[in-house]
C-alpha cells in the first residue's frame, strides 16, 4: 500500500485545490462526485488528515455521513470544464459520472469510486465530524453551514 503522500503529491494536491479545484468522490451504492476548492491537508491527533468542509444541504453530506469515507481525485490533465460543470449540477437530480462522461473505478479501501481520468487518488476514512455550531470564529470569518469532515489518509496512489 502506498499510503504516504510524498512532498510532490502534497504540492500537486494543494496546487489543484487552490487553483482549479479537485474532485471528491463518495459512496458506492449511491455514488456522487463533488468539487472542492478548499480544505486542509495536515496532521491532527498524530494522523495525516484532509479536512473537507461540506454543507449539510448537499447530497454528498448525506453520503459521507453514512459511509464515513471519501476520495480526493486530483486531475492528471486539464479538467476545468468538468470541474466547472460538476459545480453546477446536483447529485440529487442526476448521476454525475454519466452527466460528466467520467469513468468510475472502485476505490481500493473505502466505500467509494474514484475517477479513472485522475492521476493522484487519496482515500480518506472519516475520524471526526465537526458541526458548524461547535466552531468559534473570529474577525467576521463565516463557515456558514459547513460541517468539517476530518478524514485520515488511508491510502494514496496514482492511476495514470
Amino acid at each position: 500500500m502506498e499510503n504516504v503522500l510524498t512532498d510532490k503529491d502534497r504540492t500537486l494536491l494543494m496546487s489543484h485545490l487552490n487553483n482549479t479545484g479537485i474532485f471528491v468522490t463518495l459512496g458506492r451504492k449511491t455514488p456522487n462526485i463533488m468539487v472542492t476548492h478548499w480544505g486542509m491537508l495536515g496532521k491532527m491527533w498524530g494522523r495525516n488528515v484532509f479536512v473537507l468542509p461540506i454543507r449539510s444541504s448537499k447530497y454528498s453530506y448525506q453520503i459521507i455521513s453514512h459511509t464515513q469515507s471519501f476520495a480526493l481525485n486530483v486531475p492528471a490533465h486539464d479538467m476545468r470544464a468538468e470541474i466547472s460543470r460538476c459545480d453546477t449540477i446536483s447529485g440529487f437530480s442526476c448521476n454525475k459520472f454519466q452527466e460528466l462522461g467520467l469513468h468510475p473505478k472502485r476505490a481500493r479501501g473505502i466505500e467509494a469510486y474514484v475517477l479513472g481520468e485522475c492521476g493522484l487518488i487519496v482515500e480518506c476514512k472519516v475520524i471526526a465530524q465537526i458541526p458548524p455550531d461547535t466552531i468559534t470564529t473570529f474577525n467576521d470569518v463565516s463557515i456558514s453551514s459547513h460541517t468539517l469532515f476530518v478524514g485520515e489518509i488511508a491510502d494514496c496512489y496514482k492511476l495514470n
